[in-house]
């Protein structure tokens, strides 16, 4: 080949290669949008929904081939399909990333199992592409993008359950998985080369080399998946994955594309500097983006740290996950079916087999548990990632009145040593976990938690110094009395309550109770607690025991003013809605009635009051107490008098 030849050849080389500037592209060390502006900084994962995984299910079975081979062994294919087109229906909706959107995320990201477009090679499925499809509608819709992510590869990318493996990584091994894989990422390409809101190609996850594989056929199958990929879309950007879990990048450098990542992830380790120190120096050498695409099982001290160690270093991020069943780590929690055991207990040789019919009712109670509607949600994990004020300020967690009962687990929101103080509130070494919450229940933070028969949530395992806040509003100034539960095996501890930052009492022996779970009240009486907004301080002197609730009751001789409290809230309508919305409203009371709108991190929208005795509809349009629209998501409205509240739920969809 002539020189002039070679030089046209590099030409065509680096033109082709050239991204779009419509659509997101690596740009030096940064990663930005079509105007230039950085772009996928805050995602979440929506982990578990489309790859399902035994330990977000609490299944016997890890892998996502065989939770449904023990599915189809209680239920039949039919019975299976049922179940799964229920909970994939329900797992992730068009209102649940409107909601993410709401909070603040610019981008989500999708993991797939390859045999969603290809069970087969040659073999196509246009279901997978039809859930991206819609996937991408919602999130144009609200203004966030989708990172593609293949989760599991054809014969696995790790020896793990994580990839759909069989205990091997057989797609190393095996030139016909490679084969397969380049081919779903070509027939990915093709179809979403033009689509702006397609943020990227996540081509591999967290890949693990079995021994005798080389770095260099490591960074020959990436090369292979870039080569294909670009002779059919030179629009999105690549992010490659490091060996070991995504966080070894020898053999990958240098870097093989002009529009390309690296994409780290990190877990249970701490957050300093040189936790990403190696990662910083590969950008550096590079001139390269870093995009941290997986994180989170943690707890929300860990998360709020890490988002600062992340957004301090110009680091996009992305969470793991969105929702799970009966966890503590994401913003929702599914509920596990009443009778789950009797599946677990079955599939794993220890209990009959079920009915077939008792099966499908106990799989169908999952998926519908699944909605967001029927899920527990956690502020507490949102506001670790988004509250500017996590760290220096404690936030309500509920609405606490006294009189009245406030539960101990009910502290206020924030990080360690701003809303409580615990010994152990985050996990740093993967080789030697630590739990943060020894009951891993309730709430995410250090704080020991568990619930109990009841269903109402205690705080254990109190050691000495360890502290929680509570704000709270006492609606009578008075004198009041003040009930603590507490349960104890066989010795006693020693408690002292601060009020707005000064000693209110100081409890040198709480009771002994000869069990955990039997309370007995300890009463402390002629509490001085003015009226107005107050924060009580819980702090354990002394190891001691179990401890539930705190019930304030004024002295007996206080007289209450007689105030009528009957209204009611009806559903709204349309909902959701976009250009505007009814709440039907009726009150009896003989003083005006304050309905507030609620975003759902709490905070007051729009606030309207009306004429007491009277039955009329507020209308809202989606504009906020400062004359703008608010976001797309879902909204509260909520009204109290007395003990009376109401609160109802209805999504904005503009």
């Amino acid at each position: 080949m002539n020189k002039l030849k070679k030089i046209f050849v590099l030409f065509l080389l680096v033109v082709t290669a050239l991204p779009l500037q419509a659509f997101v592209h690596a740009e030096g060390r940064n990663i930005v949008d079509a105007d230039g502006n950085p772009a996928l900084m805050r995602g979440m994962g929506l982990g578990g929904w489309l790859v399902p995984e035994g330990y977000m299910l609490h299944t016997i079975s890890q892998s996502p081939t065989t939770i449904r081979n023990d599915i189809i062994d209680v239920v039949g294919e039919v019975g299976a399909d049922q179940f799964y087109a229920a909970y994939h229906e329900n797992y992730v909706t068009r209102e649940d990333i409107a909601e993410l959107a709401e909070w603040g995320f610019d981008h989500v990201r999708m993991p797939f199992h390859y045999n969603m477009f290809s069970p087969a090679r040659g073999v196509w499925s246009e279901w997978g592409f039809e859930v991206t499809d819609s996937l991408i509608a919602w999130c144009s819709d609200v203004g966030i993008y989708v990172v593609l992510d293949m989760h599991c590869a054809p014969g696995g990318q790790n020896h793990g359950p994580i990839s759909d493996s069989d205990g091997t990584a057989r797609l190393w091994l095996a030139d016909s998985n490679k084969a397969h894989t380049i081919e779903i990422w070509e027939a990915i390409a093709q179809r979403y080369v033009d689509e702006p809101w397609v943020g990227g190609y996540d081509l591999l996850n967290e890949p693990v080399l079995p021994q005798g594989v080389t770095a260099q056929e490591f960074r020959s199958l990436y090369v292979n998946l870039r080569n294909v990929i670009r002779a059919v879309d030179n629009n999105h950007i690549l992010f490659i994955e490091g060996n070991w879990y995504a966080t070894d990048f020898a053999g990958l450098t240098p870097p093989f594309d002009i529009n390309m990542s690296y994409s780290f992830h990190k877990y249970w380790s701490t957050n300093d500097q040189g936790s990403i120190q190696s990662y910083l120096n590969l950008r550096g050498a590079n001139n390269v983006p870093l995009w941290m695409s997986e994180t989170g099982e943690n707890s929300n001290t860990w998360f709020h740290e890490a988002v600062q160690l992340f957004e301090e270093h110009n680091i996009g991020w992305c969470w793991w996950t969105t929702k799970k069943v009966d966890t503590i780590t994401s913003p929702y929690s599914a509920s596990l079916p009443a009778n789950w055991d009797q599946l677990r207990n079955y599939w794993s040789g220890t209990g009959p087999k079920p009915s077939e019919q008792s099966a499908m009712m106990i799989l169908m109670e999952l998926a519908d548990n699944l909605r967001t509607e029927n899920c527990r949600f956690s502020p507490g994990v949102v506001a670790s990632w988004f509250s500017p004020e996590y760290n220096s300020q404690n936030l309500p967690f509920k609405e606490h009145t006294i009189p009245g009962t406030i539960l101990t687990a009910d502290y206020d929101i924030g990080a360690q040593g701003v809303a409580y103080l615990d010994d152990v509130y985050e996990t740093v070494h993967w080789d030697n976990y630590t739990a943060w919450n020894n009951g891993h229940q309730y709430r995410n933070d250090g704080v020991d938690l568990q619930i109990e028969s009841s269903g109402i949530p205690n705080v254990g395992w109190a050691t000495q110094g360890e502290w929680m806040k509570y704000t709270f509003t006492a609606e009578y100034g008075g004198i009041y009395d003040l009930s603590i539960e507490c349960a104890s095996t066989s010795y006693s501890g020693k408690l002292r309550l601060f009020l707005d930052g000064e000693v209110l009492i100081t409890i040198e022996d709480t009771p002994v109770t000869g069990s955990w779970t039997s309370y007995t009240p300890l009463v402390i009486e002629s509490l001085d607690i003015p009226i107005g907004e107050h924060e009580l301080k819980l702090q354990v002197l002394e190891s001691g025991p179990n401890l539930r609730a705190m019930v304030f009751t004024l002295d007996s001789a206080y007289t209450f003013p007689e105030v009528p409290t009957s209204f009611t809230l009806e559903q709204n309508f349309p909902n959701p809605f976009n250009a505007g919305t009814t709440i039907p409203v009726t009150t009896l009371t003989e003083v005006p009635l304050e309905v507030e709108i609620l975003d759902i991190l709490g905070r007051t929208v729009k606030t309207f009051e009306i004429e007491q005795n009277s039955s009329p509809s507020i209308y809202w349009n989606g504009i906020n107490i400062d004359g703008q629209f608010v976001p797309a998501g879902v909204y509260l409205y909520r009204a109290a008098v007395g003990d009376n509240q109401q609160v109802r739920k209805m999504i904005y969809l503009p």
